[in-house]
């Protein structure tokens, strides 16, 4: 069975926030990327700062294994963006020799530009909205589009005024977890309080000009 967070890990985790650093075992990132897509294998494991991420999958009729660095920077904090960036290097792609297809053909002439893989992930396929910019090695992705917390504007604003006061600063990988050091006001003073301030009013906001009234 894959493992999940227990309500024990849950409490370290709070304990390690309040010490200015969250560590989060490969184990849990293991079972989440298990359970990602059974047509899809994939191997995570350290590579200080960051992560070496390699597997198989099938595409356009042909086996395809992969590998590639993952980095990524803290939370970027500015109005209403929370943005992080992930940055993609090293990759490599293979497929066997008789696999059919133009992509297999691509891969085997040495076609593709891995050393532009946002670019290229932007170009083949739709990108969800959270992503808000792919180019070159790096993707751009804002955690206030995220789903859940786009589709709930109070969530929106609590959010935006929890990370404008403490916040992810940097993502490092110690052993195998990966560590998440904490910053405080990571969008200065002024971000903060504005921040903090929009959260303060937005519920009389809602009260006084309910959705759907001009």
């Amino acid at each position: 069975m894959s493992p999940q967070l227990k309500p024990g890990q849950a409490l370290r985790l709070v304990v390690q926030a309040l010490g200015g650093r969250i560590s989060i075992p490969l184990s849990l990132v293991r079972s989440q990327v298990a359970n990602f897509s059974d047509k899809v294998a994939l191997d995570v494991e350290p590579v200080s700062p960051g992560l070496q991420v390699s597997g198989r999958a099938e595409a356009l009729g042909a086996p395809i294994a992969f590998s590639a660095r993952i980095d990524a920077e803290g939370v970027h904090v500015e109005g209403q963006q929370r943005t992080v960036t992930i940055r993609l290097s090293e990759v490599t792609l293979s497929t066997d020799e008789d696999a059919p297809g133009p992509l297999a053909d691509a891969i085997r002439n040495g076609m593709i530009d891995t050393q532009n893989p946002a670019t290229l992930i932007g170009n083949m396929m739709p990108l969800p909205d959270l992503v808000v910019r792919a180019e070159g090695q790096e993707v751009v992705i804002d955690l206030m589009r995220v789903p859940v917390i786009a589709a709930d504007a109070m969530l929106q604003t609590a959010f935006a005024a929890v990370t404008s006061l403490l916040c992810v600063s940097s993502v490092q990988i110690s052993g195998d977890a990966i560590v998440l050091a904490l910053g405080v006001l990571p969008g200065g003073p002024k971000e903060a309080a504005l921040s903090t301030a929009r959260a303060a009013l937005f519920p009389a906001v809602r009260y006084l000009w309910p959705e759907g009234q001009p």
